[in-house]
């Protein structure tokens, strides 16, 4: 009834009139109203439409109406809801800009700016959420802070205030795991705590001279997120002090909050888990039996239509396996109760994420008992959460992978392969073009292993080697194939179709700002459009997916950004042999392509454990790795492509190896059973460069063909770093340079020597006008983010030559021949997480534009660095500086030096004092410097300590200094 009074009220009222504008806000307050009672989506629609009217009305006819605002903030909260209710990105981005709207028409100081502020903290802490952007965690942060220092101490929302930036700052410390945010996290949560004890206090001697129990919801949740952060910080550190804190707090939490209240479930499950890991730290069975009675009262105050029972439900049936893992009747209740809350609207986007987490158990059970049924209802469940085409991709990609695990459950390897390679189609929309390359390598590390994974699984499937290679292909490299399509050359489509050309680069050119560049607060403008900054990136990225397919319609364009065909891979191979070997748990295979066919070679002898024990144990330059390398990958390929003996010429076999998984931190080049006279290695039989896919050695000679007449003169660009600020000096260094100027002369090339600043810009503003860039000097490999890896500069302290910032140069105009990097590990990845992407700093210099790249795996000697450069530089003099050159010189290098050391007896060969190492930071995080017998600094963080059988074999993995150094190239 007073909806219908509302409506005849707005009707009854002039269409421009500021009283039109009120009304129709009052009715869609009311609609709103009654949506978050029936939860019809008709009335929020009704609601957000009737905002949009009443906010045009005010903006066209009184801008500067003090009303204005609270018509913002009203479509914001109408959206908000719709967010949560859809998950439409689109709905989200316009709360931004509608709260940065309202942000710039509110005065400094009017009382409601500090809630405004946390509003908008909150909306980009949800986008950072959904789509992973660091950017847009970092502005959380920053309006957040805002929000806190405009919030008066002794006001009643402080707490609240100090409880979101607490929230936000612990999100970065997930991210980027540094301890200050963790520990910052929890001094803001513990100050949040405190703010609210004092008007606790009041409230709990009013409520008490009233007969009425002090429930305080808001302290129960800043309680509970003090809580959350010292278990994080637990799991960070291992202290158990920090673990009986955290469920100290829980347990407030819990029994400051009603057994009404929505967040009771939530607490008492959280008070579940930090319980059952103290039982897991200390092994006290009163915790697992407290855990398991709280675990059962989070599931009881979950209703059977809860989103989240079936989360609350799984963890029970973890406690109940904890418990007693041969108790199945345990494990049936668990699996009971989360089948219940498995009921859900096909238009909710949560029912994916609620489908992926119930049949877990389910599967445990399976794997125990052989009840096929429960697999087969958990493998349809997974299946509708991967189809479910609105729910992020990250949702449904998970939900292919847990297909993949309840199908090898049963050993259905054809339903297996199915899952999973709908899975891997999926990963290239994970990430958007507009999404700066840290967060597109961030979004991309999770599902890192899966690519290989589906690989094996179609292998062992029965499917054909070229099936698998596509899979293989789609699903590894993502980020190298992002970035090649917003350089690609279009040289032949400006010719053919000129229009489409100037409208490809023209949505390229506009996603190429990173979100990091969106307007701050204080400089939004107030006319920007309520779709927001985002919105327009992505319609761009939707027009450039329909511009695309478009081209492809094109005669002669079919293939135009598509991963490669049979025909393009085997052609790829005409120059030699392409060698993938790929690495999963299920098996291991090398896919060999020639110009010919393409086929698959199991291999038997290589397991992913042997791998990673040996990845472990160090030493990988040793005879022993070696050897074993030689046995069970490389000898069976060889063998299979018919390079049995040396060649009978000087004319050397070319093969690219493309390592995948753990199996990439191994010298595949320098295998072999090395020994006087022995010829059993790869070295004696080929020469070898590396790739990190099939499409990037496609890509590299593409842009080959296209590339005009160089215009740039013959630079070559020499930095030696003999001293580094904090670092031990490097003798050898200014060596190395001088003799490659002599060297350099020879081959018409005008060296550059920078002598007098040695700082990143001044780097940087010479690399265009180079056709050569060598660097010795000290390597920084990071640990958590190779996009941070670095040279080390004069400067390195303030300013770093990152893999992040070769990523961002385009140097492909000029056509930069090589890129020499004389620095330890600047091949190297140590996370596992980023192995399928490939990303260090030898591959950046060749997505910045090189065409040939030499680097390091790991570790190398300062002196025979000088011989090492010198040998292949005059291989690429002698061999006229054609791309067979670099590879040539670098083998021919690499074979000298291996014969020397091999002319040295093993008990007097011994290390030069002098190592360029992968630099470690010392700080919070790290152990420090050790030295060693002979005086050799080396760092003790270092991941792979050398383990050794013998003392020969000791000598062997630290002195074969040939080993290490590696070519990326076409």
């Amino acid at each position: 009834m007073m909806i219908q009074i509302a409506r005849e009220a707005v009707e009854a009222t002039p269409q421009d009139s500021l009283k039109r504008a009120v009304r129709l806000e009052a009715l869609g307050c009311q609609l709103r109203d009654r949506y978050l009672i029936s939860g019809l989506m008709a009335d929020l629609e009704e609601s957000i439409q009737l905002a949009r009217k009443a906010l045009s009305i005010v903006s066209e006819h009184h801008p500067h109406h003090p009303y204005r605002t609270m018509y913002l903030l009203s479509l914001r909260a109408r959206l908000s809801d719709r967010y949560t209710r859809l998950g439409v990105l689109a709905d989200l981005d316009e709360e931004i800009q509608l709260a940065q709207e309202a942000l710039h028409i509110t005065p400094k100081y009017r009382q409601g700016r500090p809630s405004q502020l946390q509003n908008l903290g909150i909306c980009f802490r949800d986008r950072y959420q959904r789509i992973g952007a660091m950017a847009d965690l970092e502005k959380a942060i920053q309006i957040t802070r805002e929000a806190v220092k405009a919030t008066p101490e002794n006001d009643l929302i402080r707490a609240s205030m100090l409880k979101s930036l607490s929230i936000v700052l612990g999100d970065r410390h997930k991210r980027k795991k540094e301890m200050a945010d963790l520990e910052e996290a929890i001094k803001v949560a513990r100050e949040a705590v405190h703010a609210n004890s004092a008007e606790l206090r009041k409230r709990e001697v009013w409520l008490n001279n009233l007969g009425i129990w002090p429930g305080d919801p808001e302290r129960a949740r800043l309680s509970n997120n003090l809580g959350n952060l010292l278990y994080d910080k637990y799991v960070r550190i291992g202290a158990i002090a920090d673990l009986r804190e955290s469920i100290q707090y829980t347990r407030e939490a819990v029994s400051l909050t009603p057994e009404d209240h929505p967040d009771w479930m939530y607490f008492l499950h959280n008070l579940g888990n930090r319980l059952r890991s103290s039982y897991l730290k200390t092994g006290a069975t009163p915790d697992l039996e407290e855990a398991l009675q709280f675990a059962r009262r989070a599931v009881d105050a979950s209703p059977e239509d809860h989103p989240d029972r079936a989360l609350v439900s799984s963890y029970l049936g973890i406690i109940l396996q904890d418990r007693n893992l041969r108790n199945m009747t345990e494990i049936d209740e668990a699996i009971q109760i989360g089948q219940q809350a498995k009921d859900a609207s096909s238009e909710d986007q949560d029912q994916a994420k609620r489908m992926t987490g119930l049949v877990t158990r389910a599967g445990d059970r399976d794997s125990g008992t052989g009840m096929m049924n429960d697999i087969e209802e958990a493998i349809l469940h997974h299946q509708a959460a991967l189809h479910q085409s609105n729910a992020p991709t990250l949702i449904r990609i998970g939900a292919a992978e847990d297909i993949v695990r309840c199908c090898l459950l049963k050993s259905d390897w054809q339903q297996a392969c199915e899952g999973a390679a709908m899975g891997v189609h999926l990963i290239p929309k994970l990430i958007s073009r507009s999404l700066p390359n840290s967060d597109k390598q961030h979004l991309l590390s999770d599902i890192a292993g899966f690519a290989c994974d589906a690989t094996a699984i179609a292998l062992q499937a029965g499917k054909s080697p070229l099936v698998a290679l596509n899979l293989l292909e789609q699903g590894r490299g993502v980020l190298a194939a992002s970035l090649e399509e917003m350089r690609t050359e279009i040289l032949d489509l400006e010719a053919s179709h000129p229009d489409l050309a100037d409208k490809f680069v023209q949505l390229r050119d506009e996603l190429q700002p990173s979100i990091s560049q969106e307007l701050s607060v204080a400089d939004l403008n107030p006319g920007t459009s309520s779709q927001g900054y985002m919105n327009r990136h992505s319609a761009a990225d939707r027009e450039l997916d329909e511009l695309i397919l478009k081209i492809r319609q094109q005669p002669g364009f079919e293939d135009f950004l598509i991963p490669p065909s049979e025909e393009g891979m085997q052609n790829a191979a005409r120059y030699g042999p392409i060698v993938v070997v790929n690495v999963s748990n299920h098996r291991c295979d090398a896919l060999l392509i020639t110009q010919h066919q393409i086929q698959s070679l199991a291999l038997l002898r290589l397991k992913s454990e042997e791998i990673e024990e040996k990845a472990q144990r160090g030493g990988l330059g040793s005879h022993r790795v070696l050897s074993w390398l030689w046995e069970a990958v490389t000898n069976p390929i060889l063998d299979t492509l018919g390079f049995t003996q040396p060649p009978s010429h000087d004319k050397w076999p070319h093969i690219w190896w493309i390592p995948t998984g753990l199996l990439s931190k191994f010298p595949l080049h320098a295998a072999g059973l090395h020994g006087e006279g022995c010829t059993k290695t790869v070295l004696d039989r080929v020469m070898s460069s590396y790739s990190s896919s099939i499409k990037a050695i496609i890509q590299g000679r593409r842009r080959r063909a296209l590339e005009a007449t160089p215009t740039a003169p013959n630079h070559a660009l020499l930095v030696a770093m003999q001293d580094t600020p904090e670092h031990p000096r490097l003798n050898f260094a200014a060596k190395e340079v001088e003799m490659l100027q002599d060297v350099c002369k020879s081959m018409d090339f005008d060296p550059i020597v920078p002598r007098v600043r040695r700082h990143k810009q001044d780097i940087i503003s010479h690399l265009p006008s180079c056709k050569i860039f060598h660097f010795a000097g000290h390597g920084h490999t990071d640990d958590d983010d190779p996009s941070h890896s670095y040279l080390l500069l004069e400067d390195w302290k303030s300013d770093q030559l990152t893999v992040a910032t070769l990523l961002e140069m385009n140097l492909r105009q000029r056509s930069p021949f090589l890129a020499y990097l004389s620095a330890c590990g600047t091949g190297e990845i140590r996370d596992e997480r980023f192995y399928d992407e490939s990303i260090h700093l030898i591959s950046a210099c060749q997505l910045a534009g090189f065409r040939h790249v030499i680097g390091t795996l790991w570790e190398v000697n300062d002196e025979s660095c000088v011989d090492m450069a010198r040998f292949t530089y005059e291989g690429i003099r002698d061999g006229a500086m054609t791309d067979e050159s670099v590879c040539l010189g670098l083998h021919k290098a690499t074979r000298e030096l291996r014969d020397r050391w091999l002319r040295v007896p093993a008990k007097t060969r011994r290390r030069s004092p002098s190592t360029r190492k992968v630099y470690t930071p010392v700080g919070e995080d790290s152990i420090g410097a050790i030295t060693t017998s002979d005086g050799d600094q080396r760092d003790s963080r270092l991941p792979r300590k050398i383990v050794l059988d013998d003392s020969d074999d000791e000598e062997d993995d630290r002195l074969q200094h040939w080993v290490p150094y590696v070519h990326f190239g076409v």
